[in-house]
């Protein structure tokens, strides 16, 4: 009715003390506004002390988070290469075993490692027995083979070879599995490393996180070329037998009595007649 708030307010008193006069004095806008206004601020007359002690709670402790960063990052190339040279120096204690906070509970790092090669990797080895899979009917077996229709006069090189690198390859599958667990330990000294440095990575947790992929990576792009070392050396061992070793020569007269049972039975009974 292009009233304006003023007038609408006069007409609606006027409209209650005519109406309702008992009422008046506690119904309309005027009333509800100054209702609305009391309870108001009773709330924030009783959460207000609540409030501000969380509010200060929670300014204290990011504060505290604040000055646990340190100070503002001037120069962000220094920064970053001491926190990789920071991980890179707790990475390498931690394999000297010379790293501040010492495991007590389980052998990890450098401990761990050498755990692997001298008592997992040592026992598979000496598991391994020289002549396991191996009897005497397939040793005899392949010296007749490599002989021909010709009785064998002294042991064929040619079977001996062949037995021993069999028994050569053997090595391979225990060598890739030491690969194998020292590459699970040091993908496991990475977390440990993290925990070294940890203000700087709580303070910088997306480097962390790349860091920790870099060298998790490097590690993984490092193990075929391992295992390739690995199965180059057996392979080397393979290439060539050196026969001429002292250890063969003491055994040669065993095999020889074992391919030439009846020739040796003959020989000492014609020693016997002299």
């Amino acid at each position: 009715n292009n009233k304006s708030i003023a007038d609408a307010l006069k007409d609606e008193a006027a409209y209650l003390q005519r109406k309702y006069p008992t009422l008046a004095n506690r119904n309309g806008t005027l009333y509800l506004a100054k209702t609305l206004n009391r309870l108001l601020m009773r709330h924030i007359r009783d959460c207000l002390p609540d409030l501000k002690t969380r509010v200060n709670v929670m300014v204290s402790q990011f504060q505290t988070l604040l000055n646990s960063y340190g100070d503002d990052v001037s120069d962000k190339s220094q920064t970053l290469l001491q926190i990789i040279t920071k991980f890179a120096s707790a990475y390498c204690a931690t394999i000297e075993g010379t790293a501040r906070n010492i495991e007590t509970t389980e052998l990890c790092g450098g401990a761990r490692i050498c755990y692997i090669f001298h008592e997992t990797f040592g026992k598979a080895l000496n598991s391994i027995h020289p002549l396991t899979g191996i009897t005497k009917m397939d040793i005899l077996t392949a010296i007749r083979n490599a002989t021909g229709p010709r009785p064998a006069l002294f042991v064929p090189e040619v079977s001996f070879e062949l037995l021993v690198k069999r028994q050569i390859r053997r090595l391979e599958e225990p060598s890739l599995r030491c690969v194998e667990l020292v590459h699970e330990e040091m993908q496991r000294i990475i977390q440990h490393c993290g925990v070294e440095s940890q203000q700087e990575m709580l303070r910088f947790p997306a480097l962390h996180e790349k860091i920790i992929d870099v060298v998790t990576q490097l590690l993984r792009r490092r193990l075929p070329a391992t295992n390739n070392m690995v199965e180059h050396l057996v392979a080397i061992e393979l290439a060539y037998i050196n026969t001429k070793h002292p250890d063969f020569h003491k055994e040669a007269a065993i095999v020889s009595s074992i391919v030439n049972p009846e020739e040796n039975h003959v020989g000492e009974g014609n020693n016997r007649k002299l």
